[in-house]
C-alpha cells in the first residue's frame, strides 16, 4: 500500500495601501438633493438544500487479509496448473473461479508477500484449512499445509504463490451448495497469523444425452 500526502499550499497575497495625492482646491457647489432610496423587493426565501445520499462502501474482501506486513489473499481455480502459468505472465485472474460441478475440483491457493526470514535466510509458512459443508459439518483433516519453507524471495513486497494447494470435490452423489473456506496461515518466524475465506459452490453435473 502506497500512502501519498497531499500538501496544501496557500499563497498570501498583501495589498499596499496606495499614497494619499494632494489635489487642488475647489470652489464648494451648491448641495445636490439626495435621491430617494429605491424600495427593496421581497426576495423568495429558498428551501434547504437536500443533503447528499452517503455513497455505500462495498464489503471488504474476505479472500485477502493483512497483519504487520503480512499479506495473503485466497483464490481458487479449476486447473491449479494453468492458474500457476497464466499468473507468471500476469495473467492468472482469468483462471480463476468459485464454482464447479461434480467430479471437477476446484483448488484453493495462497498468495502471499511480506513473510519474515530467518537466520538463514528462509521463510516458514503453514496453513490451516477448515471447510464447512452445505450441511453445517465442518473438515478440519488439512492442518498444517506447507505453503512455503525455503530461501525467503528476493523482493518481499512482490506477492508469490504458496507450494501448497487444497484440491476439494465431491461425486455425483454431492452433497451440493456452497462449501466456505477458511485457510488460518501462519508466518511462523514472525509469529504473525490471517485468516481469510472463500465460499465455493458445487451443483450437480449435467446429465450426459443417451447415445441412440
Amino acid at each position: 500500500m502506497i500512502l501519498v500526502k497531499l500538501a496544501a499550499i496557500a499563497a498570501l497575497i498583501v495589498a499596499a495601501p496606495a499614497a494619499a495625492m494632494p489635489q487642488a482646491a475647489t470652489k464648494p457647489g451648491a448641495a445636490k438633493a439626495a435621491a430617494k432610496p429605491t424600495p427593496a423587493k421581497p426576495t423568495a426565501a429558498k428551501g434547504k438544500a437536500k443533503p447528499k445520499a452517503r455513497t455505500k462502501l462495498p464489503p471488504p474482501a474476505l479472500n485477502i487479509a493483512e497483519k504487520d506486513g503480512f499479506a495473503v489473499m485466497q483464490v481458487a481455480a479449476s486447473d491449479a496448473a494453468a492458474f500457476i502459468a497464466a499468473w507468471k505472465i500476469g495473467d492468472g485472474a482469468k483462471n480463476e473461479t468459485t464454482r464447479t460441478v461434480a467430479d471437477k475440483p476446484l483448488f484453493t491457493l495462497l498468495i502471499f508477500r511480506g513473510c519474515k526470514a530467518d537466520a538463514d535466510g528462509k521463510c516458514d509458512i503453514v496453513a490451516d484449512f477448515a471447510i464447512t459443508r452445505p450441511d453445517g459439518t465442518v473438515n478440519e483433516d488439512n492442518k498444517g499445509v506447507v505453503i512455503w519453507n525455503k530461501t525467503a524471495p528476493a523482493d518481499s513486497k512482490k506477492p508469490m504463490i504458496g507450494d501448497g494447494a487444497l484440491g476439494y470435490g465431491v461425486d455425483s452423489e454431492g452433497p451440493f451448495g456452497d462449501y466456505r473456506v477458511v485457510a488460518t496461515v501462519t508466518d511462523k518466524v514472525a509469529g504473525t497469523s490471517v485468516t481469510t475465506e472463500q465460499t465455493l459452490t458445487i451443483a450437480p453435473a449435467l446429465a450426459t444425452p443417451e447415445v441412440k
